[in-house]
């Protein structure tokens, strides 16, 4: 049976990336989907956006590529639409990560303030979705799960939710209780651990800050992590409320 593979955060950590995506046992039928937060931060964002791209030219149809806040905060740097449509100040993607993203294509400051969009950045805005439904892949056992990067309050549907509580929010989101029996699967906010609830999962673990970087393959529920040494190791994600591993 097909599965769905999740990716959290990655931030600029190409080689961490490199390593895990060639290490999961990906079949022609599976499915991708990265939560968002490709760039800023780590070293590589270059990088992490040619092999994402590569990704998704490979199975156009099998990978989906989210929105995160990170790439909100570029487009509207750059001046092209961007889901939240918030007005950030002219510095708020420099001061987050940004600097060191235009580094990885070669520009520094000063002249990155001014530098026109790289293309293939480019080239990903126009990829990129605020969420992704686990029923859309047809797979059997997906239909519970919803793909977004920051979160989504119970009772709301995405289509019908702001961009900017779906890139950005955290409470009251992290704190709160679904009882309709839909699982948020979802970044944005880094813990040391997968975050196991019975209504969300939690698969940033902060690659970024010497964290590692998780995958989760749905509907088996089995995780996959990478350190910064590169070393994959694999096991069972907890079922139990409030698990972590």
């Amino acid at each position: 049976m097909p599965s769905v593979y999740t990716i959290g955060d990655v931030h600029g950590q190409y080689t961490m990336l490199a390593h895990l995506l060639d290490a999961l046992p990906r079949s022609p039928d599976d499915f991708t989907v990265f939560l968002g937060d490709y760039i800023d931060r780590g070293d590589d964002s270059a990088g992490v956006v040619r092999r994402v791209l590569s990704e998704y030219d490979a199975a156009p149809d099998r990978t989906v590529l989210l929105w995160g806040n990170h790439e909100d905060m570029a487009a509207f740097n750059f001046r092209l639409p961007h889901p939240t449509g918030l007005e950030y100040d002219g510095w708020d993607w420099f001061r987050n990560g940004g600097t060191v993203a235009m580094q990885s294509w070669g520009v520094g400051l000063p002249d990155a303030v001014r530098a026109p969009c790289p293309p293939d950045l480019h080239r990903l805005f126009g990829r990129l979705q605020t969420f992704y439904r686990g029923a859309d892949s047809g797979i059997a056992g997906m239909e519970p799960y919803l793909f977004v990067h920051a979160g989504i309050l119970p009772g709301r549907e995405p289509e019908n939710t702001d961009g900017e509580t779906l890139l950005w929010v955290r409470e009251p989101f992290l704190d709160a209780h679904d009882p309709s029996g839909r699982v948020v699967v979802h970044g944005h906010t880094p813990y040391k651990s997968v975050r196991v609830l019975p209504d969300k999962i939690g698969l940033d673990t902060g690659a970024v800050g010497g964290g590692l970087l998780s995958c989760l393959q749905l509907p088996e529920c089995v995780l996959y992590q990478v350190d910064h040494a590169g070393k994959v190791t694999m096991r069972d994600l907890p079922t139990f409320p409030g698990g972590a591993v």
